[in-house]
């Protein structure tokens, strides 16, 4: 007897764990529809942020680094210094060469002061020359005075003529030469300006406000122009990052709402909404985009970037304060499919 009860509760016993099986993968099957029809769903997502690549200008080593990952700069903060002691030299010389300049510029004023005295001297002897060559003439043609007299009364009048016109010439020069002496001045101005302009480049300026996200290289490194030496994460607009598969693409909309949770934060649910749908898919801006030409084609599901905002958090179904968030912080995106 015991052994044919024994064997009828044994089935009945199956038949239980049966149903409850069948039971729970209904509800999971149930929920999973519930979820397929509501929401669309992704976790290839992550908080992003504003970045700002600190870059150099010009060539040189970095001799001093006053900015470290994780510290909080200002615009205008000095982050490091490279070795400017060649751009100072070029300095140093063309202002040498500039007061050079101006004691030339001095020293062609006193020529052309010069000048107009010679003039005025030359004009002086001039008109003594021509008073003295007028007069003789007059006794010359009387036969008063020798022809030799005459002559040389003539030939003085036509020399001091011509230092006249010499004199004149000079102060032509002596302005010429105070002219290009007043642009070589004004270009040696715009040349040391230049340099100190060049100068600054060898101080490393933060551009905004934020947080050094990362320092790229150490004092001693040598520095190429356009070479990223910092980082810099603005923090102000934290918004998350979704690469969304094109089969899930149809239904999204602009301004659609969504929920997504953070790992960082499990008991926590953030809500926001769609504020840019991207015009590329993902891949087209990688660094090896795809390229089908050799006909190895794989076919693969392309991503298509979303940005969702932050608007509120939830612990449950109350709103809390907002968390610490940072940027790269991984999510899990439900969109809010619209009925």
């Amino acid at each position: 007897m015991d052994s044919v009860s024994t064997s009828k509760k044994t089935p009945s016993k199956s038949m239980i764990w049966l149903i409850v099986i069948l039971v729970i993968a209904v509800i999971i099957a149930f929920l999973w529809w519930w979820n397929y029809r509501k929401y669309i769903s992704t976790d290839d997502a992550n908080l992003d942020s504003y970045r700002v690549s600190v870059a150099a200008q010009v060539m040189g080593p970095m001799v001093r680094q006053y900015a470290w990952e994780g510290d909080t700069v200002k615009a205008g903060m000095i982050l490091a210094e490279l070795d400017s002691s060649s751009i100072i030299a070029e300095l140093q010389e063309a202002v040498a060469r500039r007061e050079q300049m101006i004691a030339n510029l001095k020293l062609e004023k006193e020529n052309l002061n010069t000048a107009v005295k010679n003039l005025q001297l030359a004009e002086i002897a001039y008109h003594q020359a021509e008073v003295n060559y007028q007069r003789d003439k007059k006794l010359y043609s009387t036969n008063a005075v020798s022809q030799e007299t005459f002559q040389d009364a003539e030939d003085s009048w036509k020399s001091t003529g011509i230092k006249v016109d010499m004199a004149k010439d000079q102060i032509k020069v002596s302005r010429a030469q105070i002219a290009s002496g007043e642009a070589a001045i004004a270009s040696a101005d715009a040349a040391i300006e230049s340099t100190r302009v060049s100068l600054g480049y060898y101080r490393i300026i933060a551009p905004t406000d934020g947080v050094i996200a990362k320092r790229w290289s150490l004092p001693g490194d040598m520095i190429q122009p356009g070479q990223t030496l910092f980082t810099i994460n603005e923090g102000k607009d934290l918004w998350v990052a979704v690469y969304l598969e094109e089969t899930k693409f149809k239904t999204i909309r602009l301004g659609q709402s969504a929920d997504f949770t953070l790992d960082a934060y499990p008991g926590l649910t953030f809500t926001g909404k769609i504020f840019y749908i991207g015009m590329n898919t993902a891949s087209e801006f990688s660094l090896i985009p795809p390229n089908n030409a050799s006909g190895n084609y794989t076919k693969v599901a392309q991503r298509i970037p979303l940005k969702i905002s932050i608007d509120s958090v939830k612990k449950g179904k109350e709103k809390t304060g907002m968390p610490k968030l940072v940027s790269g912080m991984s999510a899990t995106v439900k969109i809010i499919k619209e009925q």
